[in-house]
């Protein structure tokens, strides 16, 4: 089977990057092309310079935007067609890399608000839970697609957020030092049993993280940000859908 006109793909990673490998492994592994010559043409640029987006949100650390318009660039350079973001935070910069980019550069925030919206399995629930890094938070970007279409978002408390999220992900033995076992995961997994537990009827892993650590069976609605965006770009990538 030869597929014509695939689209081909360019990944801003680097936020972190085992994230950045686990998206690109996941992409390859969605394509089941069943030669070489089937699968996706993808550039990853694995960008370790880009600066922290939450330490630039909530403490005025360096912006990344020029780092992340420095990858679009070379993306550009490459002359890609559909270009990802491999970290939920950056999607803040969405609209401003999307006017550099000369492609399409996809936003995994709009795709998992359409699944909400759109997908049977979910569009039932109103009480939104939410894991995501304080950075993401912070800017309100799930709460201000949501709320003004009657959902709630329910969030962890300051003291719960930095316990449960970001000391298991950013500690010396946490999950962006590549740590996703142990003490680690089970302080991540709880998020979930809190926020169901407030009434959350669906849970959003809003995180490129998120699929490092929870990759078991969830018992209750749950999205994955990044398999759906994992999903959505070889379907749009092999010309199957619209975005």
């Amino acid at each position: 089977m030869e597929f014509i006109n695939k689209k081909s793909l360019g990944i801003i990673g680097g936020m972190g990057s085992q994230a950045s490998s686990w998206l690109l492994q996941r992409i390859i592994h969605l394509s089941k092309a069943p030669t070489d010559q089937d699968n996706l043409e993808i550039v990853l640029h694995n960008n370790s310079s880009i600066p922290d987006r939450t330490l630039a949100i909530i403490n005025d650390g360096k912006s990344p935007l020029q780092e992340l318009q420095r990858s679009v660039n070379i993306l550009n350079n490459c002359k890609v067609d559909v270009a990802l973001l491999a970290c939920m935070t950056a999607h803040l910069y969405h609209d401003e890399l999307n006017k550099l980019f000369h492609g399409h550069l996809l936003n995994v925030a709009q795709l998992v608000f359409d699944e909400i919206i759109n997908n049977p399995a979910y569009c039932k629930g109103k009480r939104i839970g939410l894991i995501g890094s304080t950075g993401m938070i912070t800017t309100g970007m799930f709460q201000k697609k949501l709320e003004p279409h009657g959902f709630e978002v329910i969030v962890l408390n300051s003291d719960e957020q930095q316990k449960y999220f970001m000391d298991p992900l950013y500690g010396d033995n946490g999950i962006k030092a590549g740590v996703t076992e142990g003490k680690v995961k089970q302080l991540f997994l709880s998020q979930l049993d809190i926020l169901t537990e407030r009434g959350a009827d669906i849970i959003i892993g809003a995180c490129s993280e998120v699929p490092l650590i929870v990759n078991e069976n969830i018992a209750y609605p749950f999205i994955d940000s990044f398999d759906l965006l994992a999903r959505k770009t070889v379907d749009y990538c092999y010309n199957t859908i619209n975005l």
